[in-house]
């Protein structure tokens, strides 16, 4: 967990909050152009305020000069991608220091990006109980709209992340942050329908840019630096979206009370996550070698051609078996068969177009109730001169 405290830049998140504030301001000449245009991005970007029943506690806690902390879950957007990794133009890093000169009297922001390049919401779901909650954030934004895909692991591990950070014994207020490519990929529509069960607050990129674009008036690279990830102005729009959400926020009224839904908006959620690698779990080696070329899954295992293809061996317990491994478009990496309880479970293949040697993670298998699980992964028999990396055996339960 990279955790950076923020109490400078006061003049910049001051500016980006007056940008926010006077939404609405201007001539109809103005909102095509300029300020005018930046105001109704902001102001179109806020898709809910929510319960905020949660969020009124944190500014009371600001008020009372305590410190805050906020924490960001999400890829490389909120990793700060372009900006510079969690450097101080990244919109988390804004965000904070913007919340720390509106609202803070006294007390210190505590920036917290637990970001992470390449990596969609099961593996945010998989890293949430050890990386993100251990410092009780007061706040989460949880950004993964377009590091998810449509089908139903992403749908179902998107809304674990969210409930699991709701069930936290210090009850953050939970943001979610709706991103967007150039190519219009979102998952907002799914997600978003786990925000509005969740009576969440929400911030869109689509809906404040999309009509701009489509009207052309506006490029992409106003926001943009390639199809994916905002520019360093990008990152500045995002905070200035965070902050008109907490204007609004301020202003509105705050419910009497918070409830949780009792059941899940979906079935069999990927809860209590648990990472397994060589750092916390017993294992045999096999024809493998602890360590990985992940900086933040330092405690993988990288397959060693050896002639004897031996399988590295965990015994692990959850509902929900998973594998993190390395993916490449590289025909050197192969095919390993993952075998539990002496069957096998899944093949995971480490070759894909579009792939760069960023972490991924797929689904082995999901049971009916906790399992001890004996999990063997080893190469397929006409795969074992190619390369693979295990990053992690993911349980839930």
């Amino acid at each position: 967990m990279q955790i950076c405290i923020q109490k400078c830049m006061a003049v910049l998140a001051a500016a980006i909050f007056a940008g926010a504030a006077c939404s609405g301001c201007g001539t109809s000449e103005q909102q095509n152009t300029g300020a005018g245009l930046r105001d109704t991005l902001v102001t179109r970007s806020l898709v809910s305020t929510g319960n905020t029943k949660r969020l009124s506690r944190v500014f009371e806690k600001a008020a009372a000069g305590e410190d805050i902390t906020i924490a960001y879950v999400g890829g490389s957007i909120t990793e700060g991608y372009e900006a510079g990794v969690r450097s101080p133009e990244c919109y988390a890093s804004l965000t904070s220091s913007e919340f720390q000169t509106n609202y803070c009297a006294g007390g210190t922001v505590i920036c917290q990006n637990d970001g992470f390049g390449g990596t969609p919401s099961v593996i945010g779901c998989l890293r949430a109980e050890s990386v993100v909650l251990p410092s009780q954030p007061d706040i989460i934004f949880i950004e993964y709209a377009v590091n998810d895909g449509m089908d139903t692991v992403y749908q179902t591990a998107y809304e674990s992340l969210v409930r699991t950070c709701l069930e936290a014994p210090n009850e953050p207020a939970v943001i979610l942050l709706f991103t967007y490519m150039e190519t219009g990929h979102t998952c907002q529509e799914q997600q978003q329908a786990i925000g509005e069960y969740y009576d969440l607050g929400m911030i869109s990129v689509r809906d404040a840019i999309a009509p701009e674009l489509e009207s052309g008036n506006m490029p992409w690279s106003d926001y943009g630096s390639d199809d994916v990830h905002p520019s360093v102005e990008g990152h500045r729009l995002l905070a200035d979206m965070t902050a008109h959400y907490f204007a609004e926020a301020k202003q509105k009224k705050p419910e009497k009370s918070y409830a949780l839904p009792e059941e899940p908006l979906h079935t069999g959620l990927y809860q209590h996550g648990k990472i397994c690698d060589a750092s916390n779990t017993l294992y045999q080696i096999g024809s493998w070698e602890v360590g990985s070329h992940n900086n933040v899954f330092q405690a993988g295992f990288c397959y060693q051609k050896n002639g004897e293809n031996a399988p590295l061996v965990m015994n692990v317990k959850g509902r929900s078996l998973f594998i993190v491994y390395k993916k490449y478009n590289d025909p050197a990496w192969g095919l390993a068969g993952v075998y539990v309880n002496g069957e096998l479970a899944g093949v995971v293949c480490a070759n894909a177009p579009g792939s760069w040697g960023g972490p991924a993670v797929d689904l082995i298998e999901t049971y009916d109730s906790v399992q001890d699980l004996h999990v063997e992964i080893k190469m397929l028999e006409d795969q074992t001169d190619k390369s693979f990396e295990v990053l992690a055996v993911g349980v839930c339960e």
